[in-house]
């Protein structure tokens, strides 16, 4: 066993029930949270060392991702759910009517548009971020960038969509 394995299943033994707990609290079932341990720790395994400077920091950071992309899955889950009735799920055709369809290109277009007006970098990490769904540190590796900067370019892509928006709310009202 490499030095860096032994280390590495030492941190286990020490931190696998406080993080075990941790995603407990944030919503993971008993079983999620072991898992996600596991995967944890296998994350770190393969993260090269001068990328970790503080273990423990880099699991806890790791196992709020974690939690937060589960919150997110069952979001979307439950809106799936919440958006029909039961009775609706009996419908014979459940192709889209012609006027949603019209709609739905409409938004598309429109969502190409306010694409469009957005810096090259901050469209290229909305687009791995929010389509691709790679986290911050996946398009932090892929870009060459560091992950704060990867925030920075999602929250000013992010602002001016919502500033895009506004602007054509206003223009639709008058």
């Amino acid at each position: 066993m490499s030095d860096s394995a032994l280390s590495v299943a030492a941190l286990y033994a020490a931190e696998q029930d406080r993080l075990r707990r941790r995603l407990i609290g944030r919503g993971l079932s008993a079983q999620q949270a072991a898992d996600a341990v596991q995967e944890l720790f296998l994350r770190l395994l393969r993260t090269p060392r001068t990328d970790v400077r503080d273990a423990s920091a880099y699991l806890s950071r790791a196992a709020d991702s974690i939690a937060i992309d589960h919150w997110r899955r069952e979001q979307r889950a439950s809106r799936l759910f919440e958006a029909e009735p039961p009775d609706a799920l009996m419908i014979a055709d459940p192709a889209p009517s012609a006027e949603a369809r019209l709609v739905e290109r409409d938004k598309a277009l429109y969502l190409d548009q306010a694409l469009a007006t957005l810096p090259p970098r901050c469209r290229e990490v909305l687009l791995l971020h929010k389509f691709e769904e790679l986290s911050y540190a996946e398009i932090a590796l892929r870009l060459g960038i560091s992950r704060n900067t990867v925030m920075v370019h999602l929250a000013n892509a992010m602002n001016l969509l919502r500033k895009h928006m506004r602007e054509k709310n206003r223009a639709g009202a008058n």
